[in-house]
């Protein structure tokens, strides 16, 4: 028990670290917001929403709304928390690997999911915009990471024989 959360907690501190380092910041980071940028343009445009896309800026300009996805917006953080999860977690290495393989891009879907809907929530209903931001998806991504792991362990790891 203590080498799995020794695991877990070194994951996230030397994860955390990484993910705050200028170089992450400017390189892969920046890089996966423009991708979830781009991406979110695409499934709004799929939802009729008149969206133009600006590198990680996303703007509805006869809707009066606009958003950016900077890097502490594209998902990055709960795909940390998951990665330590399993990591830490005591499974085989094929478990392991199915499960990140699945996990992270569910996880990546769901962050998908949750730029458009904040970026709905802006257009039709700005007043509930930062509280849904900060506080609800906030909450929700790092939940649905956790589920993920959960469903995981349940379904590749302690699967019925």
């Amino acid at each position: 028990r203590n080498h799995t959360a020794l695991v877990f907690v070194t994951a996230l501190v030397v994860g955390g670290a990484l993910l705050l380092s200028t170089r992450l910041q400017d390189g892969l980071l920046s890089s996966l917001s423009v991708l979830v940028t781009t991406i979110s343009e695409g499934g709004l445009r799929m939802l009729g929403v008149d969206v133009i896309r600006s590198d990680t800026t996303l703007v509805a300009p006869n809707l009066g709304f606009g958003m950016g996805i900077h890097n502490d917006c594209n998902g990055a953080w709960a795909h940390l928390v998951f990665l330590a999860a399993v990591l830490a977690f005591p499974a085989g290495w094929r478990a392991k690997l199915i499960g990140l393989a699945v996990g992270e891009a569910l996880l990546f879907a769901l962050n998908i999911f949750r730029v458009i809907s904040l970026f709905l929530i802006g257009v039709y209903a700005p007043s509930l915009f930062r509280a849904a931001h900060v506080y609800v998806w906030q909450f929700l991504i790092i939940g649905c990471a956790l589920l993920l792991f959960t469903v995981w362990v349940d379904k590749v790891v302690r699967r019925p024989a």
